[in-house]
């Protein structure tokens, strides 16, 4: 079950939107694995044709959008140096320099329909909807009518809206189209209406290529938006008769879903790229890589190779680690790994059957099965045992998994709250962690779920969490009281509040560092893998389940390579993950790695969801984090540092023994990249969303 709100198939409407707009234009189909192939569809959409049909909205600029990059959130590719900060070597390997890449093609998408997966049954099934072929004129002609210059409808808004088809056809000059009648639309909204003739306007006139019209289309969408009306837009777009004659068969309520799901990503990414009046935009990729880099190699200790001892080993790094970071190191900790779901659920049920007065959990999600089920029967019964249950999961998940086991969770008295932040309605809330009693925590990558736990029928994931005990509690302790007194104050709930509680001393030898990094702040987990980067003088070893290289990761693995450190790499095929639009994106940030020097291996069989790093046997990093965009723009994320021998050690065989049943890839070259209009589609506009 995928970690976020489903991409694949909101994006699949997004491409047969597209390919229905496309005039004048055939493109061949291009294969993805594990998709089929649509027949190509030569479209004519003139009776919907009429001039732009509304002025820009009030305090929107006319100027272009896009300003660095054309692309909403795709970072530029350029060469290393002009990313890296000066204390960064001036020389990098050939294979570290790549040019920016040229513009990719949003909507000449021909092919890579495939079938709509139903993501809550888990239906895999494909279909296909044959298409018609029609009389197609070029760019600037339509039906082999020449477009006139015309007066602008927008003016009378009252008369575009009662015009039918033709008569809007008529109205700009035009005979009625021979090739192609279409039915009339049902009447709807003027100002709906209005948008989506002139997003249709400017797709037929872009010739099946409206890269060409990017910058109007993206200016469209951004009114749209702003004035309130993207999701009905789009809606009405994909069940307007002459468009949805080509999209692939499916169910009217899912065709809204996933047009629901488009307009939300879209308005995310609109909002992050600084396209609406009076919201925040994010801090470009590029800058932000510049930024992070300068604040890691700002350090009183140069970048060390093979043959000297890891920056770790000196107190005044771990101190500029620390400062970093925000976070101190918090001595006496025991901490043990808990490699894959057996392991860490044996221990969360135990201490939750032990416990006496508290168990608190923040969770992606809790699901309606065995798993769910079984923690929700716990819980309840420690609930009426008088223990102090609360439970925090993310809301917009809440939608989708887990209904019935938190309502009946709920229902027992036990105080659920489903994140969220009005201020901030696209981030969401992936942490995990358990808290016993504030004596004992286990955090990681794992959610209350069957293919987390191995409990079911299903798949098992390879995942890894922590128990541990000791002063670093507070700082955990204090993060979920602080997110759900906030909470619970901001949605007027009668829950209780979290009052703070004494600590047990410590408990062994292990330091440890608490991070939390909340989207609307500094992505200080992010400073935390890159400063760790660094500071490696012998190996790296990371295991990720999204590994996508924003820019500042790029440059310091490369930078590590190039001075002489073992950089290991374990993520997904295409294959084993689970949100396969992922897939491309994972795929694409390895090849120029492998031929820098890293070793890069690739998953077999079930998913891997395991998010850890380790540096030199002596520190690792292991939590909710994903090293992919999203983490950082959209989710509230928590890891922990350690700085532990013993438990290094321990994390360093794990990953030896799941690389040894990967698929080792040794030539770049024979990764097999998927590559379709879809996957750029992906890249270039919903990259803050990977």
């Amino acid at each position: 079950m995928p970690r976020r709100l489903t991409l694949a198939a909101p994006l699949l409407l997004a491409a047969s939107l597209c390919r229905a707009a496309a005039v004048g234009t055939q493109v061949a189909p291009i294969a993805q694995p594990g998709l089929p192939i649509l027949p190509t569809v030569s479209l004519n959409l003139s009776p919907v044709l009429g001039q732009s049909l509304l002025p820009p909205a009030p305090g929107l600029s006319a100027a272009p959008l896009l300003t660095l990059s054309p692309s909403l959130s795709l970072p530029e590719t350029r060469p290393v140096s002009l990313v890296a900060a000066p204390r960064m070597p001036a020389a990098l390997p050939a294979a570290a320099v790549r040019p920016m890449p040229a513009a990719v093609s949003l909507f000449a998408i021909a092919a890579d329909l495939g079938a709509m997966r139903n993501a809550n049954a888990g239906d895999d099934s494909r279909r296909a909807s044959a298409g018609a072929r029609f009389d197609l004129g070029r760019p600037g002609r339509i039906a082999g009518e020449a477009v006139p210059a015309v007066q602008p409808l927008w003016k009378d808004p009252s008369r575009a809206a009662r015009l039918g088809s033709s008569k809007v056809l008529q109205a700009v000059g035009l005979r009625k189209a021979a090739a192609y009648v279409a039915p009339p639309a049902p009447a709807g909204d003027p100002v709906v209406d209005a948008f989506v003739k002139e997003l249709l306007v400017v797709l037929v006139r872009s010739g099946g290529d409206p890269t060409k019209a990017e910058t109007e289309l993206i200016d469209i969408l951004a009114r749209a938006h702003a004035a309130g009306q993207l999701e009905p837009v789009l809606q009405a777009l994909v069940a307007d008769p002459r468009v949805a004659a080509y999209l692939p068969p499916i169910p009217e309520a899912k065709r809204k879903e996933y047009a629901a799901q488009l307009a939300f990503m879209m308005g995310a990414e609109l909002e992050g790229a600084g396209k609406i009046p009076g919201a925040k935009p994010f801090e470009p990729w590029d800058e932000m890589g510049k930024r992070h880099m300068g604040l890691v190699y700002g350090s009183a200790y140069a970048p060390r190779g093979p043959g000297a001892p890891s920056l770790f080993s000196e107190p005044g790094f771990v101190e500029e680690f620390e400062a970093l970071t925000g976070a101190s190191f918090s001595g006496g900790n025991r901490a043990i790994p808990l490699i894959d779901g057996p392991a860490s659920f044996k221990v969360r049920f135990a201490l939750m059957r032990k416990a006496k007065k508290s168990i608190h959990i923040l969770s992606w999600a809790f699901y309606d099965d065995v798993t769910g089920s079984a923690a929700a029967d716990l819980l309840i019964e420690k609930k009426r045992a008088g223990v102090d249950v609360k439970v925090m999961v993310d809301g917009k998940t809440s939608r989708a998994h887990g209904a019935k086991v938190l309502e009946r969770m709920r229902a027992a008295g036990i105080e659920v709250v489903l994140f969220q932040d009005p201020a901030r309605k696209y981030d969401g809330l992936h942490t995990k962690v358990l808290l016993v009693d504030g004596r004992f925590a286990v955090a990681g990558g794992m959610n209350f779920g069957d293919e987390y736990s191995h409990m079911g029928q299903g798949p098992k994931w390879r995942d890894t969490d922590m128990l541990y005990m000791g002063s670093a509690l507070k700082d955990t302790a204090r993060f979920a009281r602080e997110l759900w007194n906030a909470q619970v104050r901001l949605q007027g709930l009668k829950h209780g509040l979290i009052a703070e509680s004494a600590m047990d001393p410590a408990k062994g030898t292990a330091r440890l560092s608490f991070v939390a990094q909340d989207p609307a702040g500094e992505a200080t987990i992010l400073l935390a893998y890159l400063k760790a980067i660094a500071g490696a003088s012998r190996v790296i070893r990371i295991e990720n389940a999204y590994f996508i290289t924003m820019p500042a990761l790029r440059v310091a693995l490369l930078d590590a390579l190039q001075r002489g450190v073992r950089v290991d790499i374990l993520t997904n095929s295409a294959e084993s993950v689970d949100e396969p639009i992922v897939s491309a994106p994972i795929l694409q940030s390895l090849p120029e790695l492998i031929r820098a020097g890293a070793k890069v291996y690739l998953k077999k069989g079930d998913t891997l969801h395991s998010k850890f790093m380790t540096v030199d046997g002596v520190f690792a990093v292991l939590g909710s984090f994903n090293l992919h965009p999203r983490s950082v723009r959209y989710e509230k994320e928590m890891v922990l540092n350690i700085l532990d021998a013993r438990f290094v050690s321990d994390l360093d065989r794990t990953f030896k023994a799941d690389t040894d049943r990967a698929t080792a890839v040794t030539d770049p070259d024979g990764l097999k990249v998927p590559d379709s209009a879809l996957t750029r589609l992906v890249r270039r506009y919903l990259f803050n969303q990977l």
